[in-house]
């Protein structure tokens, strides 16, 4: 807890989980740096995961960041399960099974799409798993039933836009095993060809896309910029996203 800056709660609410996925929002980036910049594909063993991201402070992706918080939501007591989407985020092109994320379910409401392991145009909250539109940090998504499949739509400046779809069934860990094998060496995956780190900030989100590093607040974009050599690209990450930058793979 003492992690994501956030107290213990006294039983597994819906306001206590809003909390909980806002705090770890704001405190443990979304970063690719062992599998991009160390040439790793990161170790999904709990007593691993628990050293990166709570002792070494560092973050990570879906399949560590989302595997993580499922361990922590079950062990306040929640009820939940995670399950294997699709991202859809303006794409038009087939999408395979690539993102884990976690249904929460709740006594007094849900159930939510909880995903602290998303990045950039992802939820910055949980998010109720129920028709109408809602707002999440000044951002609006809704999640909609198609034909068996529920799918997250995020509503952009030019109109609503599919951001993931998946299945509400529970996916096995070997599947989530499978898929991030892919995704963390294969050459063709985003994660293996450039550096990417989110964090939300209080009013916004800090990001860096390869070289490019944005900051936005209250949804106006206040500071771009490209990073240019290792000694600022070290200050960006320590500063913007509290990390240290590890040392290239030879």
């Amino acid at each position: 807890m003492e992690r994501i800056c956030a107290p213990r709660p006294s039983a597994p609410t819906a306001e206590a989980l809003r909390a909980l996925t806002r705090a770890h929002l704001e405190q443990v980036p979304f970063e690719n740096l062992e599998i991009f910049r160390e040439r790793r594909c990161p170790s999904l063993e709990p007593e691993l995961l628990y050293r990166k991201v709570v002792e070494e402070r560092r973050g990570g992706y879906c399949f560590e960041l989302n595997k993580l918080f499922y361990l922590l939501l079950r062990e306040l007591g929640y009820e939940c399960r995670c399950a294997a989407a699709r991202i859809l985020y303006r794409r038009t092109d087939p999408r395979p099974l690539s993102h884990r994320l976690i249904v929460v379910s709740t006594a007094d409401g849900g159930p939510w799409l909880c995903d602290v392991g998303y990045g950039g145009p992802g939820p910055k909250g949980a998010l109720r798993m129920a028709p109408g539109k809602q707002t999440v940090a000044g951002e609006t998504f809704e999640v909609r039933e198609e034909d068996g499949v529920t799918v997250v739509y995020r509503h952009d400046p030019d109109g609503e836009q599919k951001l993931m779809a998946f299945r509400d069934e529970a996916a096995m860990e070997v599947d989530f095993d499978v898929l991030h094998g892919y995704f963390g060496w294969n050459p063709k995956s985003i994660f293996t060809q450039k550096l990417i780190a989110y964090r939300c900030t209080r009013d916004g989100m800090a990001s860096l896309v390869a070289d490019r590093f944005t900051l936005t607040r209250q949804g106006e974009t206040v500071e771009e910029r490209e990073i240019s050599g290792e000694a600022e690209l070290a200050s960006v990450l320590e500063s913007s996203f509290g990390l240290a930058l590890p040392s290239a793979a030879g």
